[in-house]
């Protein structure tokens, strides 16, 4: 079984069961505590897609006469993931939410009718490097959401990479397909 490495938690867990002793080391402690930093994340998205991110981000940056970027977009996306996450609190739901989400996952029936997902290579796409930073906070709450989702013996893991990626790319598909209804004023609205 591949072992996946969710650092934040795991260093959360370190953090959790250490006890300093003494008050040089309660104080060093504390102040090296990273509860409220940022960290940076790197995903590879399809090129259309991030173009259609930006121009999405540059609509709304219009039409509030303020500089909204692709970051902005992404914090709402993964605010939205987390809410939805906590309501359903159910990891199997969410493991096959983000299966089906996934555009590298296709389902496949047989002549068995049992769905196979098979994971297609589409690195002949062109992708760009679209860089997002959220915060510790937030990632926490993902490594621990995909940590439990990973304990099920599932066939397929995720990183808080691909979630970030498959949430945006979610995102701009059904943008691009006109699933979504009035986001530009919901986006606008939340932003305001």
């Amino acid at each position: 079984m591949k072992e996946v490495n969710y650092s934040i938690y795991e260093e959360e867990l370190n953090e959790l069961s250490y006890a300093p002793t003494g008050i040089f080391n309660k104080v060093l402690y504390r102040i090296t505590r990273k509860n409220s930093a940022r960290i940076e994340y790197t995903l590879s998205v399809p090129v259309s897609d991030f173009l259609r991110g930006q121009l999405f981000c540059d609509d709304i940056s219009e039409a509030m006469e303020e500089t909204i970027t692709q970051n902005h977009l992404i914090s709402i996306l993964i605010d939205d993931f987390l809410f939805d996450a906590k309501r359903c609190s159910n990891p199997y739901d969410l493991y096959n939410e983000l299966v089906n989400k996934d555009l590298q996952s296709i389902q496949v029936n047989t002549f068995d009718d049992k769905p196979i997902t098979k994971h297609i290579n589409k690195k002949a796409k062109r992708n760009k490097k679209l860089v997002c930073a959220i915060t510790r906070k937030e990632a926490l709450r993902l490594e621990v959401i995909l940590s439990d989702i990973a304990e099920l013996n599932p066939t397929r893991f995720f990183t808080v990479e691909d979630v970030l990626k498959i949430i945006y790319c979610d995102f701009i598909l059904k943008y691009k397909t006109g699933t979504l209804k009035n986001v530009l004023q919901k986006i606008i609205k939340r932003l305001s």
